[in-house]
């Protein structure tokens, strides 16, 4: 045994057989479930001591008001010296998704551990965010972390991550289909036979562990009936309505960062006011405060007027705005599900009372939470399985699925982000999924051009020139000044031409003067590069347009597409 548990001998193992991978994916499963219901202790703990709540802090009916106003300031106060202090500890910290696209899976264990404390502060003082971003940042740096010191390959690391954070929301809901598809819509951005096994043995053994310990891992909404075809207006309503609030929430926050930037306060005090803010919607109603589980078990249990759930929706817009835009850490996970649940119990209880339908509303509020969680989570496989898990009910999954693809499609059309990757593009990052692209930046003109190359002065005759190459010794030679700088590329066939006179200079015959690559552009740039100049070949100049080498369009195409089925068809060795 200790000779198999050798990390060399270990790392063969696991890189040439699969169900070793899965043997480690369903371990990752355990601890993942394991940490999920650890930091669900310590929330429930600090709601308990800072707010003095019994059970769920938004489950409250009432909080003192120096409680519920206090604790979101206190929360701003220690962001806004993790703010302070962190960056120069930490740095820049990827997640899950930007892990798996840019960098091949690898993250930093100690700054996703720091990063999951601010979650946790956030949520335990009461600011809207969810703890869903904490619990996925933790596992998946554990998985990296293991996948790193066992140097498995880039696909395994990517696969390993997906693993934890599926298997995180699985245990956070006690739903491993739903952790499962989270898993190959948002971490691994796509679906593949080799990855089901791992992913969903890490899913299934969080589930367990999260059971075996005794957590609360969510509700059980049973419904037995079905949606009849009256009903789904009504569904293709909450859709479109959840659609467009998802748009408008996802925007709302960086215009809150932005109108934060404005106030012209230090960037790392921000938290603080955010919390003075958040402290003050507190004061109007406790339903406001951290993620909402709750909230989201009282507006499903209580029959609450129309105007007083969307009393409630507009509180809790606003309140998660603010706690994201001032700077609080987390996600917005279950803020969605809680505000579709609000949204769709209202779209729900006036359709009934319009129709006089004899159905109960909470299938519309389940549709509501599910189709609001697509638009900004992105994810409608992973809400519907949702659905069905919570409610064990096919006809209403499959009527959560017809309104989440609904809701997906209105966002990818008018929106085109969710709001991992929104977060990206206003970064900078060119990141529409989890997709692996870091392999493709790494795959560089610089890396692809030949070096060992001949200049010829643009001056020399074409009689000198065919002295020195012989039709097919080469396709093209760059071109240079007496300053070295390029001048453009004389190809060989143009080169030999018979009807061209010995004596003309080099210059003349020159093609491709505007057009040339650089070393830090990638395959994908080269080859477009290329195909819009209709260029077999550029020059790779430097900064100065002194050349440092030749691409050639046939390589960047061979060297693309073996990457590619590298991905696609991983060989086990």
């Amino acid at each position: 045994m200790r000779r198999l548990l050798a990390p060399a001998r270990l790392r063969r193992l696991i890189r040439q057989n699969e169900i070793a991978l899965t043997a480690l994916a369903a371990c990752i499963g355990l601890v993942a479930g394991g940490a999920v219901m650890g930091l669900q202790a310590v929330i429930h703990l600090m709601g308990h001591w800072i707010f003095g709540a019994s059970g769920y802090l938004s489950a409250s009916e009432t909080l003192e008001p120096l409680r519920a106003f206090g604790g979101p300031v206190i929360g701003g106060a220690l962001m806004a010296l993790s703010y302070y202090f962190g960056p120069r500890w930490f740095g820049r910290i990827a997640d899950p998704i930007e892990a798996n696209a840019i960098a091949g899976g690898k993250m930093n264990l100690a700054g996703s551990l720091f990063l999951s404390g601010q979650t946790v502060v956030s949520s335990g003082f009461g600011a809207s965010v969810g703890m869903e971003a904490a619990y996925t940042q933790v596992t998946s740096a554990l998985a990296s972390l293991s996948g790193q010191r066992l140097r498995l390959r880039r696909e395994d690391m990517r696969l390993l991550v997906a693993a934890a954070a599926g298997a995180a929301i699985a245990a956070a809901f006690n739903a491993p289909l739903a952790g499962a598809f989270y898993a190959f819509e948002l971490v691994l951005a796509g679906y593949s036979a080799a990855a089901v096994l791992p992913v969903l043995a890490a899913t299934l053994s969080a589930t367990a562990i999260a059971r075996l310990l005794g957590g609360n891992t969510g509700g059980w909404l049973f419904y037995a009936g079905d949606v009849p075809a009256k009903a789904y207006p009504a569904l293709i309503v909450i859709a479109l309505t959840a659609a467009a609030l998802g748009i408008l929430l996802m925007c709302s926050v960086s215009w809150a960062e932005r109108a934060m930037r404005k106030t012209r306060l230090p960037g790392w005090s921000h938290p603080l006011l955010g919390g003075v803010l958040v402290g003050l919607l507190a004061l109007e109603s406790p339903q406001v405060l951290s993620s909402g589980h709750g909230a989201m078990d009282v507006v499903l249990a209580i029959p609450f007027p129309v105007e007083t759930l969307l009393w409630l929706l507009g509180l809790k817009m606003l309140a998660s705005v603010i706690s994201l835009g001032s700077g609080f850490r987390g996600g917005l996970f279950f803020a969605s599900l809680l505000l579709g649940a609000l949204l769709g119990k209202s779209v729900g209880a006036l359709w009934i009372t319009t129709f006089d339908m004899q159905l109960p509303v909470i299938i519309f509020a389940i549709v509501g939470m599910c189709a609001w969680a697509t638009a900004v989570i992105g994810a409608p496989m992973a809400m519907s399985f949702l659905a069905l898990e919570l409610t064990q009910s096919l006809p209403l999954a499959l009527s959560v699925l017809f309104s989440a693809l609904v809701a997906s499609a209105i966002v990818r059309q008018f929106f085109g982000f969710s709001f991992s990757t929104w977060r990206f593009h206003l970064r900078g990052e060119a990141i529409r999924s989890a997709a692996d692209v870091g392999w493709l930046r790494d795959l560089t003109v610089g890396r692809l051009m030949r070096r060992s190359i001949v200049c010829l002065p643009a001056t020399m005759t074409v009689g000198e020139a065919r002295r020195r190459f012989a039709l097919g010794s080469t396709k093209a030679v760059p071109l240079v000044d007496d300053t070295k700088t390029y001048r453009g590329l004389c190809a060989l066939t143009d080169l030999h031409a018979e009807a061209l006179d010995p004596k003309t200079p080099l210059a003349d015959i020159a093609i491709h003067t505007n057009a040339w690559l650089l070393p830090a552009q990638n395959v994908q740039d080269a080859i477009r590069v290329l195909s819009r100049h209709e260029a077999d070949m550029l020059a790779v100049l430097g900064p100065d347009r002194d050349v440092l080498g030749i691409v050639n369009e046939q390589y960047c195409l061979k060297r693309y597409a073996e990457e590619m089925n590298k991905r696609l068809y991983p060989v086990r060795r």
